[in-house]
């Protein structure tokens, strides 16, 4: 039992999840937001982000994408308290557990638009391809 305890302790901040959810603006703008929690995930945000907007980049057609309003946070969640017993005596510990989140909002180009001309835009191909791996 006081194993079982202790890697359910272990694996808490382990585990976790990415989402990334998105809200369209207008025609060719949307909102980016990616939240995580978990060691394994908290260093995903930004990759997982840039990833979603080269996808939806070319998706609706576009080659090029901008963007503005760029957040990036990481912190803490306490997951609870752990109570362990060992012969008679108890103790509790506070557990926690790494979260972070990125957002953004992505504008997407055609190759002839001002901003792909003036070298001011990301190519989705090169950024899909950066952040795939």
């Amino acid at each position: 039992m006081r194993r079982s305890a202790v890697a359910l302790v272990l694996a808490l901040p382990l585990g976790g999840c990415i989402t990334t959810q998105e809200m369209p603006l207008s025609p060719n703008t949307v909102r980016i937001d990616t939240n995580a929690g978990g060691w394994l995930f908290t260093g995903q945000t930004v990759p997982q982000t840039m990833r979603r907007a080269a996808t939806l980049c070319l998706e609706g057609g576009y080659t090029h994408f901008t963007v503005t309003q760029p957040e990036s946070a990481q912190g803490t969640v306490d997951t609870g308290a752990i109570a362990s017993c060992y012969r008679g005596l108890c103790s509790a510990s506070n557990t926690s557990a790494p979260v972070a989140r990125a957002g953004a909002t992505v504008s997407f180009w055609h190759p002839n638009d001002q901003v792909v001309k003036s070298g001011q835009a990301f190519d989705c191909q090169q950024m899909l391809a950066r952040y795939s791996q």
